[in-house]
């Protein structure tokens, strides 16, 4: 087999466990990504969402998942980088599905506080 073979193999898992999660009630929205590789990412929204509600989108993906959250970054703009990874295996696949959850939270402006 090549490697794109492979590539589509893994994109295929990850296409069916991202069904499966995004039939989970009581989730927020999350932009999904399924990488080349088969990984699938999940980016907090922070055009949309406050400070503290991405942060709870994070939190509540990361429970569910049940993903190794790594410690938080700040740079020095007040940026704060959340990153978690997770895997999660289909109930119709036997392949684990390699993942992440990131969220970059910007300090809120003047004219928003």
């Amino acid at each position: 087999m090549t490697d794109q073979t492979y590539m589509r193999r893994w994109q295929q898992a990850a296409h069916q466990a991202l069904g499966e999660l995004l039939n989970a009630d009581n989730l927020p929205p999350v932009t999904w990504t399924i990488t080349p590789s088969g990984a699938l990412v999940a980016d907090i929204d922070s055009l949309t969402s406050t400070p503290d509600e991405q942060r709870q989108a994070f939190t509540a993906w990361c429970q569910h998942l049940g993903a190794d959250v790594m410690p938080e970054r700040t740079n020095s703009a007040g940026t704060a980088h959340l990153y978690a990874k997770f895997s999660w295996r289909a109930a119709r696949t036997r392949t684990a599905v390699p993942g992440a959850i990131r969220a970059s939270i910007h300090p809120q402006m003047e004219d928003e506080q």
